[in-house]
């Protein structure tokens, strides 16, 4: 059963990838559940705003500014892990989130990145030439492909 807050969540992404992050959510549920856990998805799609404001407050916080999230493109989400409605803190829990993941070929963690670790964070994979498409349009240079 996927709650209120993840559903909510899940809506804001783009609609082609919402399928695939139920699918998780639900394989992510099972797993912490019998642990006395609920994983909720606590975030989906930022607006630029919300991502310049979240960058403005350092690195340890997120290194992507505007347009270069992939919450910003509605295809990433962050994962809050609760016991008793309180937020829980501890990294090896979310290490776990990880061997989740890895059951999904789409998708991509945040814990297996080199240097900067976001372990809540789960996002879509996209091909190079998205990536490139994408940086292009953040930075709005005209390009014929």
């Amino acid at each position: 059963m996927i709650d209120d807050r993840s559903e909510k969540n899940i809506q804001t992404l783009a609609p082609s990838v919402q399928p695939l992050f139920r699918e998780f959510l639900i394989k992510l549920k099972e797993y912490f559940e019998p642990l006395g856990i609920n994983a909720v998805i606590i975030c989906g799609t930022r607006t630029l705003a919300e991502q310049n404001a979240l960058y403005a407050k350092g690195k340890t916080v997120t290194k992507a500014r505007a347009g270069y999230s992939y919450h910003n493109l509605g295809m990433a989400i962050d994962i809050g892990l609760f016991r008793d409605g309180k937020y829980l803190q501890e990294p090896e829990l979310y290490n776990q989130i990880g061997i989740i993941v890895r059951e999904f070929s789409e998708l991509e963690w945040g814990g297996e990145w080199k240097g900067f670790k976001d372990t809540p964070h789960v996002q879509y994979r996209l091909s190079s030439y998205l990536k490139k498409h994408r940086n292009r349009t953040v930075k709005k240079e005209v390009t014929i492909a």
